[in-house]
């Protein structure tokens, strides 16, 4: 690690560092708000406080992609230059994650992202809201050996469903009711007609008895649109947290970003943080505000917290329970070729369709399943295997090279005109999976994560139920093997909770410990759901950011 300078009070009223992108400008040196990160919970928040009036200044460590920025085509480019700068400027995280599970070791590039929109800026825009039965985990549990699951969140789906219907409105969401859990009140857009593939899948699942819906998705559908999951998005069409919160709150807001800026920990004293240290362009600078709020993602946030430990806080920053980095959960879950007879037009949005009659299936929790709008090719086959391979490497050492590419080319051949489904399955959380401090990791972190034999048990449930009820009409193939980790659903590192001896936040997600520290990324979560997680980031972080324009009075 190259020299620092010593840190210094950071003065803006001289330095061009804090930019918006309209024209270079500075903020006052004690703001209302530091937002550490600006994905789908620091942009959301960031947003809110601002259109309040509060002077907010987003912390950054990826590039500012806006204004200007070549951002690509809109296709992901897995042969792309990995080094650490070639993948932020695609939106990624530029270093590897280091984890170990039951397949040993892991170093692989994750699926977190880096940049103006965090995440965001690279997902698939699945804007799914969580289930009501998500609130009340333990009910669902009673007799798993092990796990942490509260018996309830802190809050209630009613307590958040005016958020849920905020966050639609703001990601212009689009999709239809789903019919096992409908809201009149929503305000999701209509979504375009679905091809004629996809079609008459959703008739045929309807005539199994199932309930399809049209997914819920933050696009446009600009013409061109190419739905760029995987990379960021260069067509104004995808909704992410960049576009839709961070730039509006820069451009009509005040807000102010600096970004190229890692923040190194945090400084606090008594029951408060005082000073939040950052290193930008070679210097280090000390920076101050009211309220801080952390959104650095569910590796990133409990990772920062450990690194700012004191006297006070010898085990970490709000960490007096020993909870920070404790309850590390992902989702499971695998892809499902849907066999279906005769050729049909492609031609439409990709991610099209939902249900959710499997979440609750044979007596066990289980999750959702939607369609992910990649065709059934030999390329695409053995491109998706190689990926698994890195993140779980037994699977891909039971297998040769040409068995891979026979495969490949025999599903591709069968199920040329199939549709995709994914599933999601939730997982628990154990005291034992936890995110720790390894400054030998260029991250500076590892994980450790244990996958038990109850949530193996569930995912092959997941499969028989979905084989049992399309038997006879969809011949099925799996694409993913069963072990198969989603590490873009990290989550439940920093819980929230009512108890300070269980939890490492309050209800509205300031931390038990620190009277001015608050916490908006799914780092929250106390149970991970079935379903995709950022949509219920953005209505956590818009109900937290009136709790915290009441809290700063």
């Amino acid at each position: 690690m190259p020299e620092e300078s010593p840190p210094t009070t950071h003065n803006c009223a001289s330095c061009p560092a804090i930019i918006a992108p309209t024209q270079p400008s500075c903020a006052t040196d004690v703001h209302d708000v530091i937002v550490v990160g600006t994905g789908m919970g620091g942009s959301t928040v960031g947003l809110a406080l601002a259109r309040l009036g509060r002077r907010v200044l987003f912390l950054e460590k990826g590039l500012f992609l806006f204004g200007g920025v070549d951002r690509g085509d809109g296709r992901p480019r897995p042969d792309a230059e990995d080094s650490p700068e070639g993948r932020m400027r695609r939106g990624w995280w530029p270093h590897p994650i280091v984890g170990r599970t039951d397949a040993g070791r892991l170093e692989f590039f994750g699926p977190q992202g880096c940049g103006s929109g965090g995440t965001s800026g690279v997902y698939a825009a699945q804007l799914e809201r969580f289930n009501p039965a998500d609130f009340a985990p333990r009910a669902h549990y009673p007799d798993v050996p092990g796990t942490t699951l509260p018996e309830a969140w802190p809050i209630t789906y009613e307590d958040l469903l005016p958020y849920y219907r905020e966050a639609e409105a703001l990601y212009r969401v689009r999709g239809t009711d789903d019919p096992l859990n409908p809201d009149p009140g929503s305000p999701l857009l209509e979504p375009p007609p679905m091809s004629e593939r996809d079609q008459a899948l959703f008739d045929s699942l309807g005539q199994l008895g199932l309930h399809p819906y049209r997914a819920h998705v933050g696009f446009e559908f600009v013409k061109g649109c190419e739905e760029c999951g995987g990379a960021i998005c260069p067509r104004d069409c995808k909704n992410d947290a960049g576009r839709i919160s961070l730039m509006p709150a820069l451009r009509h807001y005040g807000a102010r970003i600096l970004d190229q800026c890692e923040v190194l920990r945090l400084e606090s004293s008594g029951r408060a943080v005082k000073k939040v240290y950052c290193r930008w362009r070679g210097q280090t600078l000390a920076l101050s505000a009211k309220v801080v709020v952390l959104a650095a993602g569910a590796f990133f946030t409990p990772r920062l917290l450990l690194e700012s430990s004191s006297d006070a806080y010898p085990d970490g920053l709000a960490n007096r329970s020993g909870l920070v980095g404790r309850n590390l959960m992902f989702h499971t879950g695998e892809f499902l070729a849907i066999h279906q007879r005769g050729a049909a037009s492609k031609e439409g949005p990709k991610k099209s369709m939902a249900l959710n009659d499997f979440y609750i299936a044979d007596g066990k929790k289980l999750g959702t399943v939607q369609s992910v709008g990649v065709d059934v090719s030999w390329g695409s086959v053995l491109y998706h295997m190689r990926s698994v391979s890195k993140m779980d490497p037994r699977w891909w050492r039971t297998l040769t090279i040409p068995f891979l590419r026979l495969a490949a080319r025999a599903s591709a051949a069968y199920f040329k005109d199939s549709v995709v489904l994914a599933t999601i399955v939730e997982d628990l959380p154990y005291h034992e999976n936890r995110v720790v401090l390894d400054r030998n990791a260029k991250s500076g972190f590892r994980f450790e994560y244990r996958y038990t034999d109850e949530l193996f048990e569930r995912n092959e449930l997941m499969r028989s139920v979905i084989k049992r009820a399309l038997a006879g009409r969809h011949p099925t193939v799996t694409l993913s093997p069963l072990k198969f980790l989603n590490y873009a659903h990290v989550c439940g590192t920093c819980r929230f909770g009512v108890d300070p001896t269980e939890s490492v936040l309050d209800a509205n997600n300031r931390a038990h410990d620190v009277d001015n520290l608050y916490v908006v990324d799914a780092s929250c979560f106390p149970s991970s759901s079935g379903t995709n997680p950022s949509l219920t980031i953005a209505a956590n972080a818009l109900r937290v950011g009136k709790a915290i324009h009441q809290h700063l009075g």
